[in-house]
Parts: C-alpha cells; structure tokens; sequence
C-alpha cells in the first residue's frame, strides 16, 4: 500500500509540472508586448488582452471601452491568484507550506501597505485590498480596511506569528498625544527577513536536490533585492555601510557576506559599479552582456534570464512550481508597466525599457 501511494504522489507531481508547462506556453509572446506598446490608450490595451490573449477568460464580462486603468491592473494581478489558487487546487498540495507561500507574502504586502497609510494619515486601503483571498489568509484582509491605529492592527494580528514580530515597533505617541510614526523600514525588514526563512525552512520537506535547487534560487533572488536596495541607498541617500546593512535581509548566497559588506561600503555611486563587477553577479551581468550603467534593471535582466533557464531544466513539481509562479509574475508586472506607459503617454520605445522579457 506504501509503494501505491507514493507512486499516484508521483503521477500527481507529474501531472501538475505539465499543467504548468502548459500554462507557460500560452504566455505573452513579443509580439503580443509589440501590440500592446502600439496601443493609444488603456482601453485598446484592455482590448487586445481581451481578444489576443489567454487573458481573455478573465476579462469575460468586462467592458474593455470604459475600464479604468486601476480595474484592469486589479483583474491581472486576480488572475495570477486564480491561476495559483487552481494549481494547489489541482493536485491538492495546498497542505504542504511551501506552496502557500505566495498568501504569506501577500498577508505581509498587505500589512505593509496598511502602515504606509496609517503613516500618511489615509485610509484609503480598500480600495486595493485581495478580498478574494480573505478565505486563505490567516486574519481578516477586509480588517485591514478599518484599522485607524497601530494599536487597532496589533489586534488584527495578534493570533499570528507577524504579532510577536510588530510589536517590538509599536511608536510612541507625540507630546500633544497623536500617534507617533511607525517605523516602516524596520518592521518591513523584520517582515521580509521573517517570509524569507520561513520560505527556505519549508525547503527542507523536499528531497535534496530539489530543496538545494530552491535553496539556490531563493536566495539568488535574495541577494538581487539587497544589492539593487543597498545601490539605492548609496546613489540617492549617500548613506553609510552601517545604514546600509541594517536595511538588509541578512541571508547571502552566491557571494559571503564580507564581499556584500564591501559593496554596502562603497564611497559612491561609481565605486558601487566598480565593486559589484568585480563579484558574481557583475561578471554574470557582463557575460549576459546587459548594461550595467542601470544595474537594476541589469539585475532584473539577468534574473530573468536565469528564471526561464531554470523553469526549462526543472523537473520536481515543488521547484517547477516557484519558478513558474516567479515567470508568471513578472508578466503580469510586464502588462502593468505597459498600461501605465500608456497612461502617461510614454513612447513606445520607453515603455519598452521598462519590461523584462
């Protein structure tokens, strides 16, 4: 019985690697991004996905010649959770944490953007909010809508592992008594830093070369984040390497950390440059022959680049899995760059620096 029921686990792994790889074969292709950068205006833009694209059954129902630009970014980034949510769904693997992952990041997205408005004063957040996902997400989503303190968001969250994580930054009120200012940098490192080892921690379920796999890939994407934060940083706020590090998610991967400590150390801008091209992923960067001037989007580039080689040499669900949902991502962020280009009426040539293909 033992051996049967490892082997329909197996078919069913099987089975969701081609769902999956099917799926990505319907993505947009240039010429789809080709179109959609010839478009005049938001609406036509709405239309082409509508009429050309797999994108179509989500803006079934949807009149394309009068939605609004926010209504349609929001209908693309549902239709990547719809199409997560069915994957989990389609083998029932949902019960394994890994592949909750994404709810657990958008939980995180979420609380973060609840603090930016409580630091603005606004309370707008509704307007935003997943509600669809307020069935899987471990407190009421729709509550983060009525909190009007910091206090009121402990509450919120206070069955959760973020409550023993937020309560170390609760601010302390003004002279006159208002609410002091959250310090949002930090509890959004504490929170990213947080979703990050427990994302690695759920590798270790896997076998070995697939959770060295993930383990590798993760935290590639982790080291990317810390260098193009600490190059922010060090172009726009001149800061030092101490408030550099302090702001890092402190995990490293292909380079120690001594040699991103050097990278945070760097006098300016230039001495930047010249330091990231001496390690990995400035040699990968030249080797890819992208333009390190905008290490950013060369960094994003080369991500890229590597995500898709991956997804085509993957072969466990667990990994197929993540490297898709990463794929699938970035195309819809590539389709909302786009409409926001043509927005503001950008040319095309512009809007096209802007996406990653």
């Amino acid at each position: 019985m033992q051996n049967k029921k490892k082997s329909s686990v197996h078919r069913n792994l099987n089975a969701t690697v081609a769902k999956m790889h099917a799926i990505y074969g319907k993505r947009l292709k240039a010429e789809d991004y080709s179109a959609l950068m010839s478009c005049t205006s938001v609406t036509d833009a709405a239309g082409y996905l509508k009429r050309s694209t797999y994108f179509s059954k989500a803006l079934e129902g949807v009149d394309t010649d009068s939605i609004h630009r926010g209504n349609l970014e929001n209908i693309l980034r549902r239709s990547f959770m719809e199409n997560y949510f069915r994957l989990i769904g389609f083998e029932k693997i949902g019960s394994d944490e890994f592949y909750n992952y994404i709810i657990l990041k958008t939980e995180i997205d979420e609380i973060l953007i609840c603090i930016l408005h409580l630091n603005a004063g606004t309370s707008d957040h509704i307007t935003t909010l997943p509600i669809y996902m307020n069935k899987y997400t471990s407190f009421d989503l729709l509550g983060l809508a009525k909190v009007k303190s910091y206090d009121e968001l402990l509450e919120l969250i206070s069955k959760t592992p973020y409550y023993n994580i937020l309560k170390n930054y609760k601010p302390k009120e003004n002279e006159n008594g208002s609410a002091g200012h959250i310090n949002y940098a930090a509890c959004e490192l504490e929170l990213r830093t947080y979703y990050s080892r427990r994302l690695l921690d759920a590798t270790d379920n896997f076998g070995d070369i697939t959770r060295e796999h993930l383990k590798n890939f993760i935290c590639t994407q982790i080291d990317m984040i810390n260098i193009i934060n600490a190059y922010r940083m060090t172009r726009y706020f001149n800061a030092d390497a101490k408030d550099i590090k302090l702001r890092m998610i402190p995990i490293y991967q292909k380079i120690p950390e001594r040699v991103m400590d050097e990278l945070y150390g760097a006098d300016d801008e230039k001495d930047f440059l010249t330091k990231l091209s001496r390690n990995y992923y400035g040699r990968a960067i030249a080797e890819a022959g992208f333009d390190m001037s905008n290490p950013e989007m060369a960094l994003t580039r080369l991500r890229h680049k590597q995500t898709k080689r991956a997804f085509a040499r993957a072969q466990s669900a667990p990994e197929c899995f993540f490297i898709f949902n990463s794929l699938a991502e970035l195309e819809v962020k590539n389709i909302i760059r786009i409409i926001e280009g043509i927005r503001y009426e950008l040319p095309a040539k512009d809007i096209s620096q802007l996406i990653v293909v």
